[in-house]
């Protein structure tokens, strides 16, 4: 034979209409104001890229398709702060990077640390890093324990990564 708390039923009971209007109250908060400020972020981002000397066609394609344009744009403008590139190529470069803040960060560092002769590979490599951040500490302690040259340190940061061998086992009788 069961025996139920008659306690616990009431209280199943009188919790589900504070539940279905906290639901309902949920469901009515108003979302226009996130969409005011992303019509916001995006003008902001044509207006900096133009600003740059981006063609308007180009920079609106660019804002369009960012995920977060200000973070697009802020990266575009800290790359050609810091390095010799023309905006169209920051622009190439951070609008495809999931980490734009990232790249721009990896380009300033390097230019800042290191004597960098062709600034265009060091934003093409950046770009291509997976980890741009890690790249660029990368490149500037490599140049800085070893003595490697920019270049060096470049080629060697990106070509870097782990090979694992003999991983699987093998049943070949060891001579």
């Amino acid at each position: 034979m069961f025996y139920f708390s008659r306690s616990h039923n009431r209280f199943q009971l009188s919790a589900i209409p504070f539940v279905t209007l906290g639901l309902l109250a949920a469901g009515s908060v108003p979302l226009v104001a996130p969409a005011a400020h992303a019509s916001e972020d995006y003008a902001a981002c044509a207006r900096d890229l133009t600003e740059l000397g981006v063609e308007a066609a180009t920079a609106a394609a660019a804002c369009a398709l960012a995920f977060d344009p200000t973070e697009m744009s802020d990266c575009v403008v800290g790359v050609t702060d810091a390095a010799d590139v023309s905006p169209v190529a920051a622009v190439s470069a951070c609008s495809r990077d999931r980490r734009p803040d990232e790249v721009a960060t990896c380009v300033t560092s390097i230019h800042e640390q290191l004597a960098v002769t062709n600034s265009q590979s060091v934003l093409t490599l950046c770009h291509r890093s997976i980890l741009p951040e890690r790249y660029a500490e990368c490149v500037t302690g490599l140049a800085d324990a070893v003595g490697y040259s920019t270049d060096d340190s470049l080629a060697s940061c990106i070509a870097a990564g782990y090979r694992p061998q003999d991983v699987a086992p093998t049943y070949v009788p060891v001579e």
